[in-house]
């Protein structure tokens, strides 16, 4: 099946750059057109069509320079325009009842590869085969070289079915891309999935292994768990608590900056991938991620507090032990009564000290949530 999608003016992040390029082209076009005019002039002639499109050219590059017109309004003032000047060499050819000149020929492949550019498959399929009907009509009216119209018409051919393929190539390469980006994306919050971000550990204990433990290539693992979660949905119901994962996922990634990587670990588990073990640095942002949290606030809900564990990468000879150590101590910090950060083994002084926690159930002990 042939797509039919229409054509799509480029991203806001990729038009300057293709305003830019588009420009360029139409001054390099509109400098290969001058030569040919002045060549023209000096052997005593000149053609309409080299004047109409120079100045088609040159009117295309200021109107891209000096303006903001819509993109699909370019493509389609280049295409027509085109069009227009062609034809009417062709018609003034027809009425004089000459041949058609080989210089004649390259418009037409330059409309051929317009059209692909900006129509879609069906409709440049169709602008073709009228264009080649055009020449075909005309060259045996005038007795034209019909070599030059089997050249022609060969590299239409060849031109649609790069196009076509291309776009197909195009869309898959799209598709695949948004597969790919969607299967390591957390739909929620829109941070990286549990499995974006053990790629992205990965690759960080690789490149620790390649410092041959110099210590410049290490990481650290922060496990952050929100404290009495579930309480939150039974409470308040899922929406409330959908809201409190998205803004500790903001608070998270925001505070975090360019220092790593967060990712929705599980539930409401918030995994933070951090570029050092260099521990004074390490405590420094446990406590800053920990402390952001805590006053960040939710409207309607009591402060929300999280409970942190963590691992550097040279305590461990795997990403699974990294893991687990993280793991371990998070529940450590649990234990210990929430709200807190625990960066050592059990009994090891939790940094930042938090805030005094309150009493405590046995059940809210045990409570994993």
């Amino acid at each position: 099946m042939l797509p039919h999608t229409p054509h799509q003016p480029p991203s806001r992040a990729q038009e300057p750059l293709r305003r830019r390029v588009y420009v360029a082209v139409c001054l390099l076009a509109a400098g290969a057109l001058l030569v040919i005019l002045l060549a023209d002039l000096r052997r005593g002639q000149m053609e309409t069509s080299v004047v109409a499109g120079l100045a088609l050219c040159l009117g295309v590059a200021a109107l891209l320079r000096f303006s903001r017109v819509p993109w699909l309004l370019v493509d389609y003032t280049v295409l027509l325009g085109a069009s227009g000047i062609v034809v009417t060499q062709l018609l003034e050819l027809l009425r004089l009842q000459q041949a058609i000149p080989v210089r004649s020929y390259f418009p037409g492949v330059f409309l051929v590869i317009a059209a692909f550019s900006v129509l879609p498959v069906r409709p440049a399929l169709a602008y073709t085969v009228t264009l080649l009907a055009i020449f075909a009509g005309l060259s045996v009216v005038t007795g034209s070289d019909v070599v030059l119209l089997g050249q022609l018409a060969l590299a239409a051919l060849l031109i649609a079915h790069l196009s076509y393929f291309g776009r197909q190539v195009s869309a898959e390469r799209a598709r695949s891309d948004e597969q790919f980006r969607l299967s390591r994306t957390d739909v929620l919050t829109g941070l990286d999935n549990r499995r974006g971000m053990y790629e992205r550990i990965q690759r960080a204990f690789t490149r620790s292994l390649d410092e041959d433990g110099g210590g410049n290539g290490g990481f650290t693992v922060l496990l952050a768990d929100i404290d009495h979660f579930k309480r939150v949905n039974d409470t308040f119901g899922h929406d409330v608590g959908d809201q409190v994962l998205r803004r500790v996922a903001a608070v998270l990634q925001r505070q975090l900056g360019d220092q790593g990587s967060v990712a929705r670990w599980g539930g409401e588990e918030f995994l933070i991938l951090l570029h050092t073990s260099d521990p004074p640095v390490v405590r420094a942002v446990a406590g800053q991620v920990w402390h952001a949290v805590r006053t960040a606030a939710v409207a309607g809900l009591p402060p929300v507090t999280t409970s942190v564990g963590v691992a550097t990468s040279d305590e461990g000879v795997s990403v699974g032990d990294v893991l687990r150590i993280a793991d371990r101590r998070l529940y450590d910090a649990k234990g210990a009564g929430r709200d807190r950060v625990q960066l050592g083994p059990a009994g090891h002084s939790p940094a930042p000290a938090p805030l005094p926690p309150g009493p405590a159930s046995r059940t809210e002990q045990a409570e994993r949530v």
